[in-house]
Order: C-alpha cells, then sequence, then structure tokens
C-alpha cells in the first residue's frame, strides 16, 4: 500500500467517526445534518484518495479515482447547504435542496458514466497512479465546485459581520476552516492537477483536520449546536482509537524488525507483553483524559465566575424591580444567549410576564402555579427533555402535572424553566426557549449558571419591592395629604358658595315672588274701595290682579325648568310645529302689556314655512320668555317678529327698540343667576317692575334651544334696541322621541345642599 494511503485512510475513518457521531445523536437539527455530511464526504474523499493511490490496476484506480471526484463535489454542495441552514435561522425546504443538488448530480453522472468527459483514463505508476484529465470537463467541475464553496464562504463572512459574542467566535472558527480546506484542497486536488502535476494529491485531504479541529473547538469552547459533551466522547475515542493504531504500528515495526515475518510463538509472548504495556498505558490515559483534557476542553464558552461577580456588584447599585431584570437579562444575552428569554414575576395576585428576547403567548400564571406546587417545590430547575422524561411515573397525580406543564411549555416553544426564590417563596421564574435554533438542550454547566442568577436575582428583587413598598408609602402618604387637604379647599368652596347660591335664591324668592302678591293685595284692597264707586276701575284692578298672577305663574314656570335643566330631567316630546302658529298662541297673551305700555309689534313671516321638529312646550316657552324681555326693557318703539327659512332650519328674531344690553355683559347671558342692572319705571299705579328678574329666563332659553339642536346669538346696542335670533331644526319626517335623563333631588337642582 503507498504510504500515503495508511494516512488518508485514518483521516478518513476520522472525519466519518466524527460525522456519524455528531450525525445520529442530532437528526433533529437541520443544520447538524448537513454539517455531519460534508464531514463524512470529507472522510469519503481521503478514503477514495487513498484506495486511487494504492490500487495495482486500472479498473481499481479508475473506480477509485471517480469515487474521490464524485465525494470532492458533494462535500461543496453540504457545506453550502449547512451555512444556509446555520446562517439564515431557519429550515431549508426539501425544493430547495433538490434544486441545488441538479448540478452537483449532472456532474457526479459526468464523472461516474463517462470514459472521456472528466476522467478520460489512469496510469499506474511506481512514483504514484495519475489520472489523466478532460481539462474542459476538469475546469466544469472545478467551476461547479468553487461556486457551491464560494456562495457558502460568503453567506458565512456576511452573517460574521452582522454577529457578535459567541456566535461571532463559532462563524470565525467555521468560516477559517472552510477557507483553509476549500483553498487548499482546491489547489492541491483540482488546480495543481490541471497544470499537469498529479503528485501532491494526497495533501488535499490532510486539511480536512484543521477544519475538523476548528469544529471541534467551536462546538467544545463555543458551544456550537450545544453538543459539547458529545464532542468530548468523539474525542475520547478518536484518540483512543489512534492510540490502539499506534500501537500496533509498534508492535508490528518491533516484530518485524527483531523476528522478521516469521510469526511464532515468540511472537506470542512478544504481543502478550505488548498487550499488558497497552493496558497500563491506557488506563492511564482515560485518567488523564477525564482529568485534565476533558474539564479544560469541554467548559462553558464564558468564565461564569466572573459574570456573577459583575452581576453581584452591579445589583448593589439598583433598587428598582425593573432594572435588576434588565441586567439580568442582560447577563443571560451575554452569556448563554437562547433564542427566547422571558421572566415572569409574582405581584400581589397577578403574575407578569416580562419578555426580553423574542415574542411568546402562554399563561404565565397557570405556569407559575404549577411551579409554585408542591411537587416542583424543591426543584431549582425543570427543562422540558426533564419532563418528557419523568412523565411514565405511576402515581397519576404526577402523570397530570407532569403531562399539564408538558403541554404549556410545548405548546410555546419553551424549555428551560429556572425558579426564583427568597426565602422559600416563589417570587418569579425565568423561562428560556430554545439554546439555540440548532439545539433545545441546556448542559449542566449552564443550568448551574442560571440558578445561581436566580439566587442572586432573589436577594434583589425582594430587597426592590421592599424599597418600593417604602417609596409607595411616601407618595401614598403624600398624596393623601394633598388630597385631603384639596378635599378640605372644596368643601370650604363648595360651602361658600352654597351659602352663596342660598342668598340669591332668598333675595330672588323674596322680591319675585312678594312684589306680584304685594301688587295683587294692593289691588284686591283698591278693588274693595272703588268698585262701588267707579265701576271703571274694577275692570283696572282685575287685569292688575290677572297681570301678577301670571307673572306669578311664568316666574314659577321658569323655575321649575331651570331646576328641570340643572337636574338633567327634561323630556323633549318632539313634534311636528308651525313657528306661526306658536308665535301667534305667544303674542296673543301679551296683548294687555303691549297696549298698555303703547307698543307697536310687527310680524314678518316667510309665506310657505316650512314646519319644525321640536317640543312645543318647549318653543312657546322660548318665545314667550324673549317676547317677555323685549317687552319689560322697551319703554317706547316697536317689536318685530320675524321668522325665516335657511336651509334645514327655521330662523326666529325677536328684535325690540328697548334699553339694549351691555357689550360686556352679551358673553355672560345664558348663565345661570346672571341678571342685567336693576331698574324701577317711573310709572304710577304700583307698576313696579324688574327687569333683571331672577337670571333664569335666558339661561332656559338657551338650554332648551341647544338641547333640539338649535342655535341662539345676540346682537345688541344700548340705547338702540337688541335681536335675540335663534334657530330650530326643519321637520323632515323625523317620529322619535329623546327619553328623559333621571331626576335629582330638587335642592340639587336649584345648586343647593341639604
Amino acid at each position: 500500500m503507498n504510504n500515503y494511503a495508511y494516512a488518508l485512510i485514518v483521516i478518513g475513518l476520522v472525519n466519518i467517526i466524527f460525522g456519524f457521531y455528531v450525525l445520529i445523536p442530532s437528526r433533529k437539527s437541520q443544520a447538524v445534518r448537513f454539517l455531519a455530511l460534508s464531514i463524512i464526504f470529507l472522510g469519503l474523499w481521503g478514503v477514495g484518495l487513498a484506495g486511487f493511490l494504492s490500487s495495482n490496476d486500472v479498473q481499481t484506480a479508475l473506480y477509485w479515482s471517480r469515487f474521490h471526484y464524485v465525494a470532492s463535489i458533494y462535500i461543496a454542495y453540504f457545506i453550502l447547504l449547512f451555512e444556509m441552514s446555520l446562517t439564515q435561522k431557519k429550515k431549508i425546504d426539501f425544493q430547495t435542496v433538490m434544486l441545488l443538488q441538479i448540478p452537483v448530480f449532472l456532474v457526479s453522472l459526468a464523472v461516474v458514466f463517462s470514459d472521456s468527459l472528466v476522467i478520460k483514463d489512469v496510469l499506474l505508476e511506481k512514483s504514484g497512479n495519475v489520472a489523466l484529465l478532460n481539462r474542459v470537463g476538469h475546469i466544469t467541475y472545478g467551476v461547479v465546485f468553487a461556486v457551491y464553496y464560494l456562495i457558502a464562504l460568503m453567506i458565512n463572512l456576511k452573517a460574521l459581520i452582522k454577529s457578535n459574542g459567541i456566535l461571532k467566535n463559532q462563524l470565525t472558527l467555521i468560516f477559517v476552516g472552510f477557507l483553509l480546506t476549500g483553498f487548499l484542497g482546491g489547489t492541491f486536488n483540482l488546480i495543481l492537477p490541471i497544470l499537469g502535476n498529479y503528485k501532491l494529491i494526497w495533501i488535499g485531504p490532510q486539511f480536512s483536520i484543521i477544519f475538523l479541529g476548528l469544529i471541534f473547538i467551536a462546538i467544545v469552547k463555543y458551544q456550537l449546536f450545544n453538543i459539547r459533551l458529545l464532542a468530548g466522547k468523539v474525542l475520547y475515542v478518536i484518540t483512543s482509537a489512534s492510540l490502539l493504531y499506534l500501537t500496533f504500528r509498534i508492535f508490528l515495526n518491533i516484530h518485524l524488525e527483531i523476528f522478521g515475518e516469521r510469526l511464532g510463538w515468540e511472537a506470542l509472548i512478544f504481543g502478550i507483553v505488548i498487550s499488558i504495556l497497552f493496558a497500563l498505558l491506557y488506563d492511564r490515559y482515560r485518567e488523564f483524559f477525564q482529568e485534565k483534557i476533558s474539564t479544560r476542553i469541554i467548559n462553558l464558552g464564558y468564565d461564569a465566575s466572573k459574570f456573577l461577580d459583575r452581576f453581584t456588584y452591579s445589583l448593589g447599585n439598583i433598587v428598582t424591580e425593573d432594572s435588576v431584570l434588565k441586567e439580568l437579562h442582560g447577563i443571560v444575552k451575554e452569556t448563554i444567549d437562547p433564542i427566547y428569554f422571558s421572566i415572569i414575576v409574582k405581584r400581589d395576585s397577578a403574575v407578569i410576564n416580562k419578555q426580553y428576547t423574542g415574542n411568546k403567548v402562554f399563561d404565565n400564571k397557570r405556569i407559575f402555579e404549577i411551579v409554585n406546587s408542591p411537587l416542583f417545590a424543591k426543584k431549582k430547575s425543570i427543562s422540558l427533555g426533564e419532563l418528557i422524561g419523568a412523565f411514565n411515573v405511576d402515581d397519576e397525580s404526577y402523570k397530570v402535572a407532569y403531562g399539564e406543564l408538558i403541554t404549556l411549555l410545548e405548546r410555546s416553544d419553551l424549555h428551560l424553566l429556572v425558579p426564583v426564590h427568597y426565602e422559600k417563596e416563589l417570587i418569579a421564574i425565568l423561562i428560556l426557549g430554545k439554546r439555540d435554533l440548532n439545539s433545545t438542550m441546556y448542559i449542566e454547566q449552564e443550568i448551574a449558571f442560571l440558578q445561581s442568577l436566580a439566587s442572586i436575582t432573589g436577594a434583589s428583587l425582594a430587597r426592590a419591592t421592599l424599597y418600593q413598598q417604602v417609596q409607595n408609602f411616601n407618595i401614598n402618604l403624600q398624596k393623601d395629604v394633598s388630597e385631603k387637604t384639596k378635599e378640605l379647599q372644596r368643601n370650604v368652596e363648595e360651602l361658600e358658595d352654597a351659602r352663596r347660591k342660598e342668598r340669591d335664591m332668598l333675595d330672588i324668592m323674596g322680591h319675585e315672588l312678594r312684589t306680584p302678591a304685594t301688587i295683587v293685595k294692593l289691588n284686591t284692597d283698591l278693588l274693595g274701595k272703588f268698585v262701588d264707586n267707579n265701576p271703571k276701575s274694577y275692570q283696572k284692578y282685575l287685569d292688575r290682579i290677572k297681570n301678577s298672577i301670571e307673572n306669578e305663574i311664568r316666574l314659577i314656570d321658569t323655575l321649575l325648568s331651570s331646576a328641570k335643566l340643572e337636574g338633567k330631567k327634561i323630556e323633549l316630546n318632539r313634534e311636528r310645529l308651525s313657528i306661526p302658529e306658536q308665535i301667534e298662541t305667544v303674542l296673543h297673551g301679551y296683548e294687555y302689556q303691549i297696549k298698555q305700555k303703547g307698543l307697536r309689534v310687527m310680524v314678518d313671516l316667510e309665506d310657505d314655512m316650512k314646519d319644525v321638529y321640536a317640543d312645543k312646550v318647549r318653543v312657546v316657552e322660548i318665545i314667550d320668555n324673549l317676547l317677555s324681555n323685549a317687552i319689560k326693557y322697551t319703554d317706547e318703539g316697536s317689536i318685530i317678529m320675524k321668522a325665516e327659512d335657511t336651509d334645514d332650519y327655521v330662523k326666529v328674531s325677536i328684535i325690540d327698540s328697548g334699553k339694549g344690553i351691555p357689550e360686556k355683559e352679551i358673553p355672560r347671558l345664558g348663565t345661570k343667576f346672571h341678571r342685567i342692572e336693576n331698574y324701577i319705571t317711573g310709572e304710577s299705579n304700583f307698576n313696579i317692575v324688574r327687569p333683571g328678574g331672577t337670571g333664569l329666563g335666558l339661561y332656559v332659553v338657551y338650554a332648551l334651544i341647544e338641547m333640539m339642536g338649535g342655535k341662539i346669538w345676540v346682537h345688541s346696542q344700548v340705547g338702540k334696541g337688541t335681536t335675540f335670533s335663534f334657530t330650530l331644526p326643519v321637520y323632515k319626517g323625523q317620529g322619535v322621541r329623546i327619553p328623559s335623563v333621571d331626576e335629582k333631588n330638587l335642592f340639587e337642582k336649584f345648586g343647593l345642599k341639604k
């Protein structure tokens, strides 16, 4: 056998063994499968090349030559798939896998089934076998290989530039391994042969050991795929096999030197001695591996103690819950960096979910309840794999609890729970999803690290809660004092306001109710004195009594309307109304007063005027109040009552030539109890009027018009007169009544208290 063939076989077998050891336990991870297949084909490449170099006949050499060419092209194919699945963070669909395989498959067919497209023939030489290549076909083969390899490297480089932390270290090692293996392997096995140098093809597969070593470092030091424990076993198997092979070679060489090729009893004795020595050395080797190599290589990709010290120190200056949790998330992201990470925190009867990495919906309250149950109370961590493994217990209560928790975790793709306790009380839970895209398993060291973080977090959260309680107490105390002070001020103001309103009401009742009663009494006395002597005066006194009673009734109606408005008890009974009819009705009631004062009243109405949609009683009340004010404030001159259509409204105007209203008073019209200056007419015969009134009439008018969907405005000039105008919506076939609002207490209607 060719001397180089031994090395190629060993290297090839190491790659194949490593590939299968990685592939078999990690079947669920697509990226791991593609990596394992690329490593396996690296091994097949080396074995195929060893078979070619050691072949003694043309057909065998031709077979192995084609074999290692096919293995080589599939290395590039699986490396590209590996990079895509690793960096794109998603599974590659079957269609893409098959589409990418088409060029590789066609090249493989050309290599295997054609006698001239790539490999034309093989020459057997003592210095080493040589393959006769088709230059065009070989270059085409090399281009396909190079394209796949370069795309894979570019994908890796792009992801490397954007990455940081542990992922950056992982991608760096993968990139360097692929670059060296592809560049050097391509140089010695593709470029040099096409240039006529076929003597160095054995060198190419040697560099796969560099790639394998870098991948191994990425696994055991930087947590690639989280399979460092498995990698440790693989390292143990490979080194053990290498030690066995080395021992065999030493035994064989020593035997040939001493005894030649003859095998007798001396060979048996020598073999027994070598076996005893190997057993003794192997035992020491195993101890060395387990205590030294395994503990140094198979560890976390970070110094857990330093991060714990940093976390403890940072929390010394943090007194709020949110700050503690954010600091915890920062440590977890910088070290483990799971795809999903959240913390659920108990706050009184609620369980709050603080999501930091990823976004998931799950029943955090129920998870908290289950973890806080006696079944899980003593557990420092709960993993999904542990739950599934322990599900087949005999106790039915265990099965129910385990089954529910498994369902809750699987439904949201959650994989690890780490309870946070303080003085045996569960106050929070760290919730983690997948370790990374290709692994769900958390190793023992990582779980222990998270448990330590949880222990520190528990004390910090308790301190933060106590601090917040003290802060809330101080804030609430200050707030209570402030609120009580404000409440006291409001009570004082309300009391003063109630007293003011009471004085106003007493003043109103004293003036407005006493005056008509006095007039009635005086005119009754006069009627008794003069009725027999002067029959004409009889009617005069009766008219005065009638007017006083009507004023009294009007005052009472205004007070009641105001009270209803204040209590929001006004009920609008809307119907189709004729504005001219309502004006006529109101005007008829003031004929005597108009004649008495000698006023001219003119009515200006449009022909075919539209009807309005309003409450008849309230419309009469509005017109009555406005006309009454016009008469009161007009000593001489005229009053014009005008109505006209304006689009969807009917506009009503009452225009007088009276005293007018000061400009400063107009904005305050319609305000409750607001009255314009008082005056007394110079008329005799006890005709005392008080135009300022109660201040309730216009308040009622403004409110009623607004309730019926209209508007009111005023134009006035002192000494020249006033115009009140208002609108009401036109009737359009409506027939709906607005319901009343709940009635309030009579005292409240007037703004008073019992």
